[in-house]
């Protein structure tokens, strides 16, 4: 026997918009987060950072080219007390992570922090300073 299924449509236009809309801004947030922990981990590895209290920067991304902005507080592994400084990065991204391969402090290491934004303004991947 054969059955009859009927279809009800409804205008859900704006429901649609809004899932669409959550769906980007959940996107952006994975986004940001993923491009945090390779910052962290960069500069866990790199550089004479014992933790890590708190990290703000802004980030642009261009093709698959990455430009951070940013300052950081940190704790010093051989010095005590809590330090901030300001940096800048550049990575890219690799299939479903991102990549952070050069990092800079901006009074450690000032010609390569300008090399660095040499390059992203090249690259179109300069984040604006907000």
């Amino acid at each position: 026997m054969a059955k009859i299924v009927k279809f009800t449509f409804d205008n859900n236009d704006e429901e649609n918009l809004t899932q669409d809309s959550k769906e980007s801004q959940n996107q952006t947030l994975d986004e940001r987060e993923a491009i945090r922990k390779a910052l962290e981990d960069h500069i866990l590895a790199n550089f004479a950072v014992k933790t890590i209290l708190g990290i703000d920067f802004v980030y642009k991304i261009n093709k698959n080219d990455i430009g951070v902005l940013g300052q950081i507080a940190y704790e010093h592994k051989r010095r005590s007390g809590v330090f901030v400084a300001d940096y800048i990065a550049k990575g890219y991204k690799q299939k479903d992570r991102y990549v952070i391969d050069s990092l800079a402090f901006q009074l450690g290491e000032p010609e390569f922090y300008t090399q660095i934004l040499n390059i992203l303004k090249a690259k179109k991947a300069l984040p604006d300073e907000e």
